[in-house]
């Protein structure tokens, strides 16, 4: 990238001295190559230069430390650099080193500043390429930060929700055991089964829409099972649906939010009702909110919330509407789809 940058600014100082009449296109085509080369590595050599200072500047004295002394800085850099190099010319001249021109006035006009022209040029390129190449780079560490940092705390959620998952069943099935040991029996055995998914899934982020259907079905047996007539549920997701991506143990999470919040018996029994439309899988339940204060961490939701940013995807929507409790899970497209 810096020989066409270089190009571009040997290029632009020989349009501005044919425009401020330094030399005509006709001299310009006679200077030898061996002298632009040499002129070329000369600029290499500098742009080398200011691209070392400025990175030790950036580093020892920024700009957002003050500005304006910065500022100076820089100045005094672009001219020390010309001026060293009149200097030379100048002495070139004195001791007779460089023989006179016959556009003598013209020709020490350019040969002075010149120098000058090219070595501002020369310092804003390095310091755009370097605060360029410094700001990507700043960008790529921040992304890289952020990444561990969601990846860390995806983790976490994934883990509160397990424990929380084996919490909730652990007290279902300790009050089934006084009330009969059959039913405890298939709990356990259905419990297991459905645990077995939980590990399974413990490493994804994204698991299918059949799989968490699957699941959330005989987890709701469970719960029927359990209440009988107190309790019923319909499950009706279209099957083209069932390709879709959602995070693990989403309708799990929203389901015990159900039974945690409502009343439940055979003279006003609880109903959920899981269904797809377009865009979202559809979690509604009629609002019986028991009379007694729930303890509750108020995590389950908002961890839903959070692991659909995490993964950069709409979040959950939940509403009341018509004495039922609704939650909308988005549905997250396969990257084949």
């Amino acid at each position: 990238m810096t020989p066409f940058i270089l190009m571009g600014i040997i290029f632009t100082a020989i349009v501005l001295t044919v425009i401020f009449g330094f030399r005509t296109l006709d001299e310009i085509a006679s200077i030898p190559f061996e002298r632009m080369a040499i002129g070329f590595i000369e600029a290499l050599v500098v742009v080398f230069f200011y691209n070392y200072i400025i990175r030790k500047l950036n580093t020892s004295y920024p700009w957002k430390r003050n500005w304006f002394i910065r500022s100076l800085i820089d100045f005094v850099l672009a001219i020390s650099i010309p001026i060293i190099v009149i200097s030379l010319i100048n002495l070139a001249l004195y001791m007779g080193w460089i023989p006179e021109h016959e556009h003598d006035d013209k020709y020490k006009v350019m040969i002075f500043i010149m120098p000058l022209m090219i070595s501002a040029l020369l310092l804003v390129v390095v310091e755009m390429i370097v605060a360029t190449e410094e700001r990507t780079n700043l960008e790529m560490k921040l992304a890289k930060i952020e990444k561990d940092q969601i990846n860390t705390k995806y983790s976490a959620l994934k883990e509160q929700l397990d424990h929380h998952f084996l919490f909730n069943n652990l007290s279902v099935l300790s009050s089934l055991i006084y009330e009969s040991t059959e039913k405890a029996d298939k709990f356990i055995q259905d419990f297991a089964a459905i645990y077995r998914y939980v590990l399974s899934i413990n490493k994804r982020d994204l698991v299918t829409v059949k799989e968490e259907i699957d699941f959330i079905a005989t987890y709701l047996n469970l719960y029927k099972f359990r209440f009988e007539d107190g309790f019923f549920f319909k499950l009706k997701v279209d099957s083209d649906k069932c390709k879709y991506l959602i995070p693990p143990l989403t309708f799990q999470v929203l389901i015990e939010n159900v039974f945690k919040h409502n009343i439940l018996s055979r003279q006003s029994p609880l109903t959920i009702d899981i269904y797809s439309t377009e865009n979202e899988i559809i979690i509604r339940n009629n609002i019986q909110v028991k009379s007694d204060k729930v303890d509750s961490t108020q995590t389950g939701q908002q961890n839903l919330i959070d692991k659909f940013k995490l993964l950069n995807c709409e979040a959950p929507q939940f509403k009341i509407e018509h004495d039922k409790y609704i939650s909308q899970i988005p549905l997250i497209k396969p990257a084949d789809d």
